[in-house]
């Protein structure tokens, strides 16, 4: 077939109204390629990773602005993440913040978020979005968005997903395999082939040759009914537990009190399978389909990726940036000497007492990561993802806790 088109982003100045649209945030995620940033006890969607200076959350929450109303929006974290939550989104109200006993994937996550959004409409279209994406512009995803529920609501049996366009042949991501248009009248939505999981490099290769495969943004929109019957239909263990939850949320909903707070929800969601939605449902049902995402879209799980949105936005947000020889530092004065390409971060808790700037002098080095916060300092090479994660493995088994 022939590859991906490209094609006109869709109308971002209209301001579509959805009566009956809800959306979940899921603030998952421990951000173990961003230690010593991201720890356990604030993990990267609450950090202050974005060139503006606010969380992903923050701004994953922004962006439904004229698209989903705040009464209608929820978000998922875990129980120990009340605090963070309240902080990063105030305007969120606390009957929406679903507060996980343990984390158990997506899966459950989106049955409970499902279940709490026909409460509020009986045939509620739900949109669920990860917390740690950087997209740009916010009205570009917001037609977007307003498109893939307007397939949804044409089909009340289609999942809908967003696809991004590849840029490269990127390991990091799960892939989506197209076949055919949706229809010969629309260039940027496809009847999903197959999902794909994160290839080496060389079948990212091919695949990105091939033009006929989008990255998978995890961004999905469908029927809280219908997808709680898929789950029932393909994980009938998984669909047992959230029937026996169904009535829990229904009665809490009725009585204004939170589901989290119920014994029995916190016993069988803690004991629900642990699947994510991807595998639960998606690789198996019919009639799924990509959406193409006509806006800049990047996942800020890695110190490469949030480099990246930095460079972009070098002179925008309160942030100061300071440019030596390529060089990048935020929170410190950066000096190099035949020095280049280094990523610098400084930084320092919202308590510690106040000091002066700090100087970071590169000599004779090219191709740094250097991160420092109250209590750690990492100089590394930049890109190796895998080599991070084997040192906080190292930190777990050596037991040194106090530094994850």
């Amino acid at each position: 077939m022939p590859p991906i088109p490209a094609s006109a982003a869709p109308n971002s100045n209209a301001t579509p109204v959805f009566s009956n649209v809800c959306a979940v945030v899921m603030a998952g995620g421990s951000g173990t390629r961003l230690w010593p940033e991201s720890r356990r006890d604030r993990p990267k969607p609450f950090l202050p990773l974005l060139p503006d200076g606010r969380s992903t959350i923050a701004a994953t929450f922004a962006r439904l602005d004229g698209l989903v109303p705040p009464e209608r929006r929820f978000v998922v974290a875990g129980r120990s993440f009340a605090p963070l939550v309240a902080d990063a989104l105030p305007e969120l109200e606390p009957r929406r913040t679903l507060l996980e006993p343990c984390g158990r994937d997506t899966a459950p996550c989106v049955a409970w978020a499902a279940l709490e959004a026909l409460q509020v409409d009986e045939n509620a279209t739900l949109i669920v979005l990860p917390s740690d994406h950087l997209v740009r512009p916010d009205a570009t995803f917001r037609a977007a968005l307003a498109q893939a529920v307007r397939l949804v609501e044409e089909n009340e049996t289609r999942l809908v997903t967003l696809g991004v366009v590849p840029t490269e042949p990127s390991s990091a991501y799960g892939y989506i395999e197209i076949a055919e248009a949706l229809s010969a009248d629309r260039s940027d939505a496809y009847v999903v082939r197959r999902f794909r999981e994160k290839p080496d490099v060389e079948t990212a290769r091919r695949f990105l040759e091939s033009g006929r495969f989008f990255w998978n943004a995890g961004i999905f929109v469908w029927k809280a009914r219908r997808i709680l019957e898929l789950i029932a239909q393909f994980e009938p263990e998984l669909g047992a537990t959230f029937a026996r939850i169904a009535p829990l949320v229904a009665d809490a909903a009725s009585n204004g009190r939170s589901t989290a707070d119920n014994p029995t929800f916190v016993r069988e969601f803690s004991n629900a399978k642990r699947i994510s939605i991807d595998y639960a449902v998606l690789e198996r049902a019919p009639n799924v389909v990509v959406l193409r995402a006509p806006f800049d879209w990047d996942d800020l799980g890695s110190f490469a990726a949030l480099e990246r949105s930095f460079a972009a936005s070098k002179t925008s947000g309160s942030q100061t940036l300071n440019e030596v020889d390529g060089n990048v530092a935020t929170g410190a004065e950066l000096i190099a000497e035949n020095a280049r390409g280094s990523f610098v971060r400084v930084l320092s808790s919202p308590d510690a007492p106040s000091k002066r700037r700090k100087l970071v002098a590169l000599v004779d080095v090219d191709d740094l990561l250097v991160v420092e916060t109250d209590d750690a300092l990492l100089v590394a090479k930049k890109g190796n993802d895998a080599a991070l994660r084997r040192l906080v493995d190292r930190l777990k088994s050596d037991g040194r806790d106090a530094y994850l």
